[in-house]
């Protein structure tokens, strides 16, 4: 039956990116308009019909196989049926925000109330579609709170979890190894290094761009008019795209996070505090000629909008009186907190790595509470990252040990 929903699950997915593309761009044919848009919402209900009939024998199939004891099967069949989620949801937040958009910037809904209920309705549907994925992981955490292999705090946490969006993948993931764990598998750390990887090669391309930036700006093309300007100009712009590309893999397409996300719970159950701190430090280290480039286009990007407005008056504005300023300024925020966000968004799955060696430090008893917390919070926080990563991974162990009673 988990083979049965993921395939649902899949045509789901596609069905979701039609209407995504046919919303957003009008491939392969246009459909938001009103009549067009209530048909796609239509097939979506009829494809809900369909997914509601497969997710009654999902939720019998789970119980069935939790009263078999069969913890492998649930492992597998909750592997599989998260997996075929992730893509569905994703496309299904762009498809129905875009629906929500169109709703709710009609003429004749002045409120937006169109906008509203749409809202609603998508939510609550949503919603539905989420709790029959979550059988599996539900099923293997009474397995094992039955079976005494885990705590009441780790059962009732993960099952809110499993009823929540976006985290109930992470606490499936969770859930997943811990199963494998109990099973005896030993897990594999063959992809941890998938993450290191991604951002390696955007760190490669960042150099480039740098160096390549370095030249533009230094060299006097008055004194050397046969340099090639426009091929430099060309491959700078060119290179610049590598810093979107890796937020569409660390962020948009969160796999690559996923994935690390895995391997850090396999080597946290593995207890293998080296291989986590020296991934850790690996990961912080080949980030930062990326997030240095990321930092320089954000800043070109705030500083041309900034100056907008003061080129668009023929400078005759400035920063003389208040009204000025905060007009100036607006602009200012307008390209400075998307950036922010968007880096901010970068940074979160580079922690993943540092914030499981400090939870497997804490489990250990190498390092107290308050240093815990202290380094968990400067994990979320632009440079200090680095800083407490680098602190934290090049301390032996026993040192540690020895100078932080738990």
């Amino acid at each position: 039956m988990a083979k049965i929903l993921s395939g649902i699950l899949a045509v789901g997915a596609v069905v979701m990116a039609i209407v995504a593309l046919g919303i957003g761009v009008h491939w392969p044919h246009r459909i938001d308009g009103p009549g067009a848009l209530s048909a796609a919402f239509g097939a979506f209900s009829t494809w809900l019909v369909v997914y509601l009939l497969a997710a009654v024998l999902v939720v019998v199939d789970a119980v069935r196989l939790s009263r078999r004891r069969d913890l492998d099967g649930l492992r597998r069949s909750a592997n599989l049926v998260k997996l075929f989620a992730v893509p569905f949801f994703v496309l299904n937040f762009v498809a129905f925000a875009e629906s929500v958009l169109v709703a709710g910037a009609r003429e004749g809904d002045h409120l937006g109330i169109d906008g509203f209920v749409l809202t609603l309705v998508v939510v609550v549907l949503t919603y539905v579609v989420l709790l029959p994925t979550s059988a599996y992981g539900v099923a293997i955490l009474v397995l094992l709170r039955k079976d005494e292999r885990i705590g009441r705090i780790f059962f009732g946490v993960n099952v809110v979890l499993h009823v929540l969006f976006v985290v109930d993948v992470l606490s499936s993931i969770v859930v997943v190894e811990v199963a494998r764990s109990v099973l005896g598998h030993r897990p594999t750390a063959r992809l941890r290094n998938l993450l290191p990887a991604v951002l390696a090669a955007g760190s490669a391309v960042a150099v480039v761009w740098l160096v390549l930036v370095a030249i533009f700006v230094t060299l006097h093309y008055d004194e050397y008019p046969d340099l090639p300007r426009d091929f430099l100009t060309s491959c700078i712009w060119w290179l610049g795209y590598g810093v979107f590309a890796e937020f569409v893999l660390l962020v948009v397409v969160p796999v690559v996070p996923l994935v690390a996300f895995r391997t850090a719970v396999r080597l946290f159950l593995q207890g293998d505090t080296d291989t986590l701190a020296r991934t850790a430090r690996t990961v912080k280290l080949v980030m930062i000629p990326l997030f240095i480039q990321n930092f320089v286009l954000c800043a070109a990007v705030v500083y041309a909008v900034t100056i907008l407005p003061i080129a668009l008056v023929g400078g005759r504005i400035g920063p003389s009186t208040g009204t000025a300023a905060a007009f100036v300024g607006a602009f200012t925020l307008t390209a400075l907190i998307p950036t922010v966000i968007g880096t901010y968004l970068m940074l979160l799955p580079t922690s993943i790595y540092p914030l499981t060696y400090l939870a497997l430090r804490l489990r250990q008893r190498t390092i107290t509470p308050k240093s815990f917390l202290l380094h968990t919070l400067l994990q979320f926080l632009f440079v200090t990252d680095l800083i407490s990563t680098f602190v934290l991974t090049q301390r032996p162990h026993a040192n540690a040990q020895a100078s932080e009673p738990a």
